[in-house]
């Protein structure tokens, strides 16, 4: 059984905190419980890198940015 949920991911990174909020995960019964999906997984690397590039703030809702191209 899976669930469809919510949570918030965070890095730190050369000291300054970066946040993305509303980040869809799924809940499993497995030895890992919580998993995100290959797209979501790349589209969080990518909002990271602009996030550490300064191009997008360092707080953003998953929600606002998905959009993003990868």
């Amino acid at each position: 059984m899976k669930r469809s949920l919510k949570k918030e991911f965070t890095w730190n990174i050369n000291g300054k905190e970066y946040k993305v909020l509303n980040v869809p995960f799924y809940e499993m019964n497995a030895d890992e419980k919580d998993y995100v999906d290959a797209e979501v997984a790349l589209k969080l690397a990518l909002i990271r890198d602009l996030m550490v590039a300064n191009e997008i703030p360092h707080t953003v809702d998953f929600e606002e940015v998905a959009d993003i191209e990868i």
